[in-house]
């Protein structure tokens, strides 16, 4: 937590600062009480800083202490806001910063942790967690600093005072410490399972309420909420065994002090009655005694607090020192601006490098090219695609662009020259415009309405009754599939990359979508380098090339006219789909 607490050094220090005039003030409270009782009430001689008072009658020192009294508090009560304001303005500056970089970094890391990670947990992580990280900060800031404060100096004014009491009354503290460590380990490791399981929970809760259409459709509402009741039971369980070791801790904390303190009492009894001290000073020593149980006990309390913060804090450190992200090298460049060869060279790659997904695929896009890549579902298309952006690295072979490797070009640069139109088309809960300028956040409207019409998005748009400022809902759900895809189609152009990707393009859309897609594909592929992957026939037969992909290699290649007339697996496909092809194109003039 240093890097986050930095920023913050000069509120921090004033507040611990502030914290310490506020023990200072705290050790003076008992003394006017000694100054009635012996002194008012007693007649004994005043002596110290309280000769100034000499000649004042009882009632006059009576009304000098009271009023001391009344200040001290209410000093105290202004350094004690400050230091609370302080410190919790800082504690909740650095768990918005804690916030950011969490979230800034689970943006960063590659798909292989996401791919672990359920996204529901991550959200907790970065909700929950960051809390309660923040919480224990607050504590550290607000009590468990100013509490070690006052027991230091109520520790040095006892020792002072009478140092055969204070070692009475410190008895207690080696078994409360002994007592607070062992408890904290258990909370902490309860509190990390708690924490898991409200992960898991909430993971199940977000995908459930993504697809609650798909819940409804299929009537397993009572299904869901079973298993719903089942897990949260389960969070129950293992949080009240937390709360179980947190609240037995107490009453043995309180018992051992309350021994402590029995002790002092029996043995200042015997010292006032032996003449060796007098009831104020017995009176003084009492409430410092009882101010210095109060840390202790304060502190002891904390670590339940603290252990909760623990556990959340390697929650988040996994996802803070995780080293799973695509590093740019260190001598990397920035990617052609205008690249005219994308080239695959002998990729090789699984998500488990024991059981590949791409066996020596090879491949090469031109500039104003359109290749199609086809296959069935699993083959390994999509991931290729991931590959090209980089998302993952291959386990081996090239990926290139003008022949340099992409591993030796910044990743953002890199990421600029490819567009992608995913085939789960993500759509924002705003507006079509919104929607559109995600592909270019700082593109203007003109150049929004450009790519709407490229992508045929502008016909259906302009039926709207918005237009481009209607709000489409969750997920888009007020658009249709093949209205979503040109959507997602015109983002992916407003980015103005010279290499395209489209990834199962038309998966999913009846013949009127499909073929308004394959239009609006047609129209965006001009001039692009342009990789479709689909195992709808209809789209290859717009590529000038086909490449036709097998349990992860590349078994045909050629234009689709001509691997139709090959007779391979590639026309058997036509048959069965009944796509009849187009005669040959002219070649891509390279």
């Amino acid at each position: 937590m240093r890097g986050f607490l930095r920023p913050y050094w000069l509120a921090l220090s004033v507040s611990a600062a502030l914290a310490l005039v506020d023990t200072m003030l705290g050790l003076a409270r008992p003394w006017p009480m000694q100054l009635a009782v012996d002194n008012a009430i007693g007649g004994r001689p005043l002596t110290g800083w309280a000769r100034s008072l000499h000649g004042l009658p009882p009632a006059g020192i009576a009304v000098v202490a009271a009023l001391g009294a009344v200040a001290l508090v209410g000093l105290s009560g202004i350094t004690g806001y400050l230091t609370s304001f302080l410190s919790g303005a800082a504690a909740e500056r650095i768990g918005a910063d804690l916030r950011a970089r969490v979230y800034e970094r689970l943006l960063a890391l590659s798909p292989r942790f996401h791919d672990r990670n359920r996204s529901g947990d991550l959200v907790t992580r970065l909700t929950g967690d960051v809390s309660r990280v923040q919480d224990a900060l607050v504590v550290w800031l607000v009590s468990a600093v100013p509490d070690v404060l006052t027991l230091i100096g109520l520790l040095v004014v006892l020792l002072a005072i009478d140092p055969g009491m204070t070692g009475v009354a410190l008895v207690a503290v080696p078994p409360l410490a002994v007592l607070a460590a062992l408890r904290r380990r258990q909370i902490k490791r309860a509190q990390r399972e708690a924490r898991a399981r409200q992960g898991d929970l909430a993971a199940r809760v977000a995908e459930s309420l993504r697809h609650v259409r798909a819940v409804q459709a299929f009537a397993q509402q009572d299904a869901e909420n079973r298993r719903f009741r089942r897990d949260n039971t389960g969070v129950v369980r293992t949080s009240l065994r937390a709360l179980d070791l947190e609240a037995r801790y107490g009453p043995a904390a309180d018992m051992l002090l309350a021994a402590g303190g029995g002790l002092v009492l029996w043995l200042g009894v015997l010292r006032v009655t032996s003449g060796r001290m007098t009831v104020g000073v017995l009176l003084v020593v009492l409430s410092y005694l009882a101010s210095l149980y109060g840390p202790v006990r304060s502190l002891t309390r904390l670590a339940s607090v603290l252990a909760r913060g623990a556990a959340s804090r390697e929650r988040l450190s996994e996802v803070l020192t995780s080293d799973e992200y695509v590093a740019d090298a260190p001598d990397a460049v920035p990617a052609p601006d205008e690249p005219r060869t994308l080239t695959v060279q002998a990729l090789t790659f699984g998500y488990d490098p024991r059981h590949p997904v791409l066996h020596e695929v090879s491949l090469q896009v031109c500039r104003g090219e359109m290749v199609c890549l086809v296959g069935a579902t699993g083959v390994g298309k999509s991931t290729l695609l991931s590959l090209l952006l980089r998302l993952y690295d291959p386990d081996a072979g090239t990926i290139a662009l003008d022949g340099s490797g992409i591993r030796g070009l910044t990743t953002a640069s890199l990421r600029e020259r490819i567009a992608l139109v995913p085939q789960d088309p993500w759509i924002l809960d705003g507006t079509v415009a919104d929607n559109i300028a995600f592909g270019r956040p700082n593109a203007n409207r003109d150049e929004i309405l450009d790519a709407a019409r490229t992508a045929l998005v502008h016909p259906f748009v302009s039926a709207m009754p918005a237009g481009y400022d209607t709000v489409v809902g969750e997920g888009g759900v007020l658009l249709s599939g093949g209205q979503r895809r040109r959507v997602a189609l015109a983002r992916a152009l407003l980015r103005g990359s010279p290499v395209l990707l489209l990834d199962e393009p038309t998966s999913g859309l009846d013949a009127e979508s499909e073929q308004a897609v394959m239009d609006a594909i047609e129209q965006a592929a001009a001039g692009r380098m342009t990789l479709v992957v689909s195992h709808r026939l209809r789209v290859a037969a717009l590529a000038d090339r086909v490449l036709v992909m097998t349990d992860g290699r590349i078994t045909e290649a050629g234009a689709p006219a001509e691997l139709t007339a090959r007779g391979g697996t590639f026309a058997d496909w036509c048959r069965l789909q009944r796509v009849e092809l187009p005669s040959a194109r002219q070649p891509v003039s390279r």
